[in-house]
């Protein structure tokens, strides 16, 4: 019941009054299960003869198998929903390696990152994408937006790691392997760029916002003081539960796929929190992806005729990369292809 219960809601999560209401429900139907069929089975009141047993499995069976059939001949014919769902179901099993460059600029096996993914290329602007997997799910799109002949991207992306200087914070010790990399980097090398990005929603769980933002602040700083430019991306587009099930969910449902039920409205509370928090600077700026994405908290569930926005809960797909980076690219001042 709880399971139909989430399938039935488009948002695919259970309120407090839904799981109270379902569990007297539960209760109920227990009762009434115990009292009119498994009691008269146990008293011989329904079946009082082996033979009597025998005829109704008999015609349980008849029955089962005749609906068996009728369903296999239907399903014969792939309706619009099958393929639909088909679809969308694909995206349980998305390749997203190639897109993040994994294994080599983002959570390398070897726990340190080739020297492709840092190297400095000379008369070109260079810019480094500095974050976790939610960072990593931009470079699909900023190399495609981005012009390749003026415009060097530079990579180094840590699976749950929190893109700043301050290695006693991180919890993983590949964390903290990866700040000292990223010390070793600015030791002797200075981008143009620094885009910071992250699951900032996961690192400012309560009581965390005050020392992610200390952290931050001080990582901006360090690296404003050393002639870099910086450029914060708020908080990513999330949604309740993964967007791909959700969407099929709600067609199957025949029911209207609403932004307000799908995404995650914690987004926009932390949003506004790290923009008053994390004010411009000379060579800082925040740009709201929500603010760039999401007018009046509309934001897109689909793009190019059906593609979800993200493949999980919050990681952009490719053409999703692409469709976020475009629209962030005037911000980001970068020259486009």
């Amino acid at each position: 019941m709880f399971t139909f219960a989430r399938f039935s809601k488009s948002s695919l999560v259970l309120d407090s009054f839904d799981k109270i209401a379902l569990f007297a429900l539960t209760v109920l139907i227990s009762y009434l299960s115990w009292r009119y069929v498994e009691q008269p089975f146990r008293g011989d009141r329904l079946v009082t003869t082996r033979e009597a047993a025998f005829r109704l499995a008999g015609l349980s069976t008849v029955l089962l198998l005749a609906g068996s059939a009728g369903a296999i001949a239907v399903s014969r014919t792939p309706s619009d929903a099958d393929r639909l769902a088909l679809q969308l179901s694909s995206y349980n099993d998305y390749d997203f390696q190639p897109l993040y460059r994994a294994g080599s600029c983002f959570a390398p096996l070897s726990g340190v990152f080739d020297d492709s993914c840092l190297a400095l290329a000379p008369g070109k602007t260079n810019v480094l994408l500095w974050g976790d997997s939610l960072a990593a799910h931009y470079l699909s799109g900023l190399s495609k937006v981005a012009d390749p002949q003026s415009v060097n991207i530079l990579q180094a992306t840590q699976a749950g790691c929190m893109p700043t200087f301050n290695a006693v914070a991180q919890g993983l010790a590949s964390c903290r392997g990866f700040v000292g990399q990223m010390e070793a980097f600015f030791r002797d090398r200075k981008p143009d760029l620094v885009i910071l990005a992250a699951d900032w929603l996961e690192y400012a769980r309560p009581p965390r916002f005050g020392g992610m933002i200390a952290d931050l602040k001080q990582t901006i700083s360090r690296l404003d003081g050393s002639g870099v430019s910086v450029i914060l991306l708020g908080p990513a587009v999330q949604f309740r539960s993964r967007l791909p099930s959700m969407l099929m969910r709600a067609r199957l449902r025949h029911a209207e796929a609403r932004a307000e039920d799908f995404v995650l409205p914690d987004i926009f509370a932390l949003d506004q929190m790290m923009k008053a928090a994390l004010p411009a600077q000379a060579r800082f700026s925040y740009i709201s992806v929500v603010d760039a994405l999401c007018p009046v908290r509309q934001c897109p569930l689909t793009i190019d005729g059906g593609i979800p926005l993200a493949w999980d809960h919050a990681h952009l797909t490719a053409e999703g990369s692409v469709y976020v980076m475009d629209r962030l690219a005037p911000m980001l001042g970068l020259k486009r292809k």
